[in-house]
């Protein structure tokens, strides 16, 4: 497993530096409801090179951001921006502004169905994308399209679409159904099994950030509940004096430094291309959804009535795990990827 540089390591900390100075949750805390996204905090962030690293490869840092992002619950399209770039580089195009991807089903697997090429030859795709994140914010979607020579990836503008949210738990990361009626399409020249093994490093890829930001995100609940812990008072002693909560935190903590070694072993085995690399992400995938649903859980029992108010940001993260729980696939799905694995 290979452990983060002092330089790879002073990054992730400029950017959580950044968002400490700017508070993204500061918006959805003064209105209730779907996010508003902050396209000048986004810009400040790709300026300082947000995007980079997993553009070049460097799977480790790109985690450290992730792992920035999720301490803060930012509601930026950091997961789904990175993913984009990674399905339209290798497949032959350029990203131009902001994009997103659009190849999740509804229970959160790789597996949305193809956009209809029109048989008229004009580049017009119909059909529906069900499940994709930060179309409220993205210019493009990187959809699959079934052409007369086989499935291809393509670039969809947005603007040329029908963008519908969908109920989502979670505000910090909105959810919609992007519906194509005559949009125009640019196809991308790789196909075959350069395209799926592109496919492939790029789910790869989506599952290392989303470890990585649950880690963010159950860091923070296990550090606010410690905290809360040693000066919230009953009956004249601090609650962390007692037995019982001393033992839910340090089970926590033990859940909270597995998906750290998690991550990092799947982080690692991206960069060396290693051949179980799948099976290193399944396995993570597996274990971290439940841990950080699990932490969430218990930082909302510890931190008591407080924990089950507006006025406190524990909901946002709390909801943020539930939902990250499901988005690229249930740890049953995993479970599942896992098992065949070992048994092929």
């Amino acid at each position: 497993m290979k452990l983060a540089s002092t330089e790879q390591a002073d990054f992730a900390e400029a950017v959580g530096a950044l968002l400490h100075k700017r508070d993204p949750l500061e918006q959805v805390r003064r209105a209730p409801g779907p996010r508003k996204f902050d396209a000048e905090l986004w810009s400040d962030l790709v300026a300082i090179g947000l995007l980079e690293p997993a553009q070049a490869g460097d799977v480790v840092t790109a985690c450290l951001v992730a792992e920035a992002l999720g301490r803060a619950a930012a509601p930026l399209p950091f997961l789904s921006a990175s993913v984009a770039d990674a399905l339209v580089v290798p497949a032959g195009g350029e990203v131009t502004g902001l994009a997103t991807y659009g190849l999740l089903a509804e229970d959160g697997t790789w597996s949305a169905p193809a956009l209809e090429l029109s048989p008229r030859g004009d580049g017009l795709v119909h059909g529906t994308l069900p499940f994709v994140p930060d179309a409220d914010a993205a210019d493009i979607v990187v959809a699959a399209v079934q052409a007369p020579e086989g499935r291809r990836l393509a670039l969809v503008r947005t603007s040329d679409t029908t963008v519908e949210p969908l109920e989502n738990l979670d505000a910090t990361q909105p959810l919609s159904r992007v519906v194509c009626r005559a949009s125009p399409a640019t196809l991308l020249p790789a196909a075959g099994d350069a395209l799926a093994a592109a496919i492939e490093e790029a789910r790869l890829l989506a599952l290392a950030l989303h470890g990585a930001t649950l880690l963010g995100l159950a860091t923070w609940l296990l550090d606010t509940t410690v905290e809360y812990a040693g000066r919230r008072v009953q009956f004249g002693l601090p609650i962390a004096a007692r037995q019982a909560v001393k033992h839910r935190c340090a089970s926590m903590l033990i859940q909270v430094e597995s998906i750290r070694s998690m991550v990092l072993e799947l982080a690692d085995a991206l960069e060396t291309g290693a051949d179980d690399r799948a099976l290193v992400a399944a396995t993570a995938m597996a274990w971290t959804t439940e841990a950080a649903e699990e932490v969430a859980g218990g930082a909302l029992q510890l931190h008591g009535g407080i924990g089950f108010t507006w006025e406190h940001d524990l909901h946002h993260y709390f909801k943020r795990c539930t939902v990250g729980a499901l988005l690229l696939g249930t740890s049953g799905h995993h479970r599942a990827q896992v098992a065949a694995a070992l048994t092929a």
